[in-house]
């Protein structure tokens, strides 16, 4: 199960806005993302990209994938939150958004 560019692009987005969903990304959520671009095989512009891409816009791109992409989605998300050992309220609001409006939480 491969990733498009622009689903990638999409992912890369969301757990960028997971991780800082407390207004902070933590080092230990960095180095998450960046094994998660590695194995995804996110490059630099991706990243850019992804970085500048708002939530909604790729929520919308998640929408259309594949449940085994989607549930492959909610495990990165949920590597996100854990990967700081703080789970913040803030970051469960925006996987339980994200899962509604992806439709994750219907896959569960």
């Amino acid at each position: 199960m491969q990733f498009t560019s622009q689903e990638k692009i999409a992912v890369l987005s969301l757990l960028i806005e997971m991780a800082n969903a407390n207004d902070q990304i933590a080092y230990e959520e960095m180095i998450t993302i960046n094994l998660i671009c590695q194995k995804l095989e996110i490059d630099h512009d991706s990243f850019v990209v992804a970085y500048d891409l708002k939530c909604e816009h790729a929520i919308e791109v998640l929408k259309n994938m594949s449940d085994d992409k989607k549930l492959r989605l909610a495990k990165m998300m949920v590597e996100i939150i854990d990967s700081d050992n703080d789970v913040d309220d803030r970051e469960i609001a925006l996987l339980n958004h994200a899962c509604h409006e992806i439709g994750i939480d219907t896959l569960l």
